[in-house]
């Protein structure tokens, strides 16, 4: 009989209440957060001010709003935004929070931005030369957490060399570097993975949460000889394993074709203020499948071959999960593999020391399990029922303690969507494409994998979105690359134009996903389309002008065309955009909705499933973030 867990995730992560603002029972680990109050220029005039109603907020909560010290809205009971047509650049901004008749906290005064973005200056590491040829850093993927526990966010950034590289190439690479970032631009900490981990997208998986449960986030991913922290020291210093503490950092094991086929490979969690590492222990599996210590490259085992040795085997994926219902922290699952043998490792962090929790390893093809089923990414939720997560791992999913779920297996693919799709079917769902024969897209039972809906293609599907784009049609829409066709959630075609086909988003404020992308005007620039009944249209900002217009943004991950983060930050549930400026490759600029809305919407951060795919949202082939219930059936409309 499988194990029941306790329900620590409890009301606050189930997918019938995220949206309410009744109380609730709220599991210990639910991420502490304030108010997020922002203020931005108004559509027209004055000001635009948002800010989170929170899921341990009761039904009868309430906000006044103050400017300058003086309450020019009370009790507002609707939505949590505001718009003040008198109000100035130069005002000041609060919120006061009353539980009934009683106020129970009073924000610290904002002052509104000067344009429709934040621009977040950065400071951008020194290019070097490597191999002969110089390369540069360009702002890349970001993660988020509260490494201060002062309840907001700082950023976590992954500055990319222009000379990174996909697995499926030969060459050196300048080596990834991590700062991580107050939203006013003072820079924490600087990590260095050093020349021993090869930059790109599917190398260096980072994830950051707070795993141990003392209300501040730490940061974990690969590391290796010559890897220095936050602090200057290398990584090996934090190991207890006397191995690792006497390994030689000085080492290159670059081969001469920029491949790192040997050595010790390790992960490094690091403090989330300081980015001191805490404690380094050798990476699960190592390159010849095998735990602990280190190991050459097995060209074999991995299914490489020619000019491809250390491609296969060095494709990684993370995530956060939380596990186990007894324990109130969150687990870390490093994998390695998704073409042939696949390994996830689940590992704890009590504060002090990184442990294991368990090891799922797939090697035999003839069965149904792990091997060959993963994806360009990975997702989180609790599937089953129990209060525990499990990993849906591409065809595959996989229980928490870490047995095979089930396999469906379809095989490895590049996109996938994890939510409740289909309003009407009990639990959640599953939508992704495939690269190998019969190729195609399909929709399955999250929890059973069951098959919904399956449709074959005609070569490698190479994207899908699955997002609930059409109020006519009740659940999710999805679409592919493949073919030229919207389906409704049973499977309907309901138009033969497909729109952008990389993130959803929710920004103009009703129940429904907008679309994020980039436009055709300029290669990679973001643009944020409506669909309009049958086919999407170009969606401005308030000011007329398109998300590429301002700021010099630019998307990130070249033909991927990703934000380089999406998530609730701060304000309404609403979602922030990150981009980089790439006038100077020196800013980050935040963009959040100036539109009012009629919706009263718990922060999308304390949904369960959402949090953890803001987590793995950076992940490889980056994947937008969903809840773990559907929007249009939860919300409480403003009275």
């Amino acid at each position: 009989m499988r194990r029941i867990c306790s329900s620590i995730l409890a009301v606050a992560f189930t997918s019938s209440m995220a949206a309410q603002s009744h109380t609730v029972s709220v599991p210990p680990q639910i991420e502490k957060l304030d108010r997020g109050v922002v203020a931005l220029p108004a559509q027209t005039k004055g000001n635009f001010i948002s800010w989170r109603l929170l899921a341990t907020d009761p039904d009868a909560t309430t906000f006044h709003l103050l400017r300058d010290g003086k309450v020019i809205a009370r009790r507002l009971s609707g939505a949590t935004c505001f718009t003040d047509a008198d109000g100035q650049p130069a005002s000041r901004y609060q919120v006061v929070t009353l539980h009934g008749k009683q106020p129970v906290d009073t924000t610290v005064a904002v002052v509104p931005w000067s344009h429709l973005f934040l621009s977040i200056p950065l400071d951008r590491p020194a290019g070097g030369t490597v191999d002969g040829r110089d390369y540069q850093y360009i702002p890349n993927d970001c993660s988020v957490g509260d490494v201060d526990g002062d309840g907001s966010y700082e950023i976590i950034l992954k500055w990319d060399p222009t000379n990174s590289r996909d697995n499926s190439h030969e060459g050196f690479t300048g080596s990834a570097i991590f700062d991580c970032y107050r939203m006013d631009g003072t820079r924490l900490w600087r990590i260095d993975l050093g020349r021993n981990i090869r930059a790109g997208a599917h190398y260096t998986q980072f994830l950051v949460y707070d795993f141990n449960g003392d209300g501040r986030a730490e940061m974990m991913c690969k590391t290796a000889p010559g890897t220095t922290d936050g602090q200057g020291r290398y990584v090996s210093e934090a190991a207890t394993d006397d191995e690792i503490r006497s390994t030689d950092n000085s080492a290159d094991y670059r081969n001469e074709r920029g491949r790192i086929l040997s050595g010790p490979e390790y992960l490094t969690v690091f403090d989330g203020l300081t980015g001191r590492a805490v404690h380094t222990v050798y990476y699960n599996p190592n390159r010849a499948f095998t735990l602990g210590g280190s190991a050459d490259y097995d060209i074999d085992g991995w299914g490489d071959g020619g000019r491809v040795v250390g491609n296969r085997g060095d494709r990684f994926l993370a995530c956060v999960a939380h596990l186990d219902g007894a324990h109130r922290n969150a687990s870390a699952v490093f994998t390695r593999g998704y073409y042939t043998r696949t390994c996830l490792w689940a590992v704890d962090f009590d504060g002090q020391r990184l442990t294991t929790k368990w090891v799922h390893r797939d090697e035999d093809p003839n069965v149904p399990s792990t091997y060959g089923q993963g994806s360009h990414s990975i997702a989180v939720a609790d599937v089953d029922g129990d209060g525990c997560d499990e990993i849906t791992f591409g065809s595959a999913a996989v229980d928490n303690d870490g047995s095979l779920l089930y396999s469906t297996s379809l095989g490895h693919g590049d996109a996938h969507h994890l939510s409740d799709l289909d309003p009407d079917r009990p639990g959640l769902e599953y939508y992704m494409v495939h690269e190998f024969p019969p190729y195609g897209a399909d929709l399955r039972d999250a929890r059973t994998g069951e098959i919904l809906y399956h449709e074959t293609g005609h070569t490698d599907t190479g994207r899908g979105l699955a997002a609930d784009i059409d109020a006519d049609h009740r659940g999710f829409e999805f679409w592919n690359s493949d073919k030229r066709a919207v389906h409704d959630i049973r499977g309907n075609i309901i138009s033969d134009h497909n729109p952008s086909i990389n993130f959803r988003i929710y920004w103009d404020g009703d129940l429904q996903d907008e679309l994020f992308g980039s436009t055709r005007q300029k290669r990679f620039a973001p643009q944020l389309e409506k669909w309009n009944g049958n086919y999407a249209e170009p969606l401005p900002l308030s000011n007329g002008k398109h998300l590429w217009e301002m700021g010099a943004s630019m998307t990130c991950n070249g033909s991927k065309a990703t934000p380089n983060l999406q998530a609730d930050l701060f304000g309404d549930w609403r979602e922030e955009l990150i981009l980089w400026d790439s006038s100077d490759a020196s800013h980050l600029n935040i963009f959040t909705t100036n539109i009012p809305t009629d919706y009263r919407v718990t922060t999308l951060m304390h949904d369960h499933t959402y949090r953890m795919s803001v987590c793995w949202q950076n992940v490889a082939y980056n994947q937008p973030p969903h809840l773990g219930y559907y929007l249009p059936d939860a919300v409480q409309k403003k009275k």
